[in-house]
């Protein structure tokens, strides 16, 4: 047997203390149970990605979304000639 040491957040350790307690684990034995899992399935088992973009969901741009979209349904949309950079 060995050690693992790992810094935490504080409040991250409390509550994943209150949830491991809960299913009637210990922190050792769920940490033990994730290394295992990732052995089994030769990577981690979960899928890992990237948060949405914050930007483009937030409510200000999906309302300038819908006002553009309402736009070109009711014909008022406008073409524009591409710029090329230069």
């Amino acid at each position: 047997m060995t050690t693992i040491s790992a810094k935490i957040d504080n409040n991250d350790k409390s509550l994943f203390e209150g949830i491991c307690n809960s299913i009637g684990l210990n922190v050792s034995t769920a940490i033990t149970a994730f290394v295992k899992a990732t052995i089994r399935e030769n990577g981690i088992p979960f899928a890992l990605k990237a948060a949405d973009d914050p930007y483009i969901y937030s409510e200000e741009n999906m309302k300038y979304l819908r006002q553009g979209i309402a736009q070109i349904e009711a014909g008022n949309g406008k073409t524009h000639e591409l710029m090329e950079n230069k």
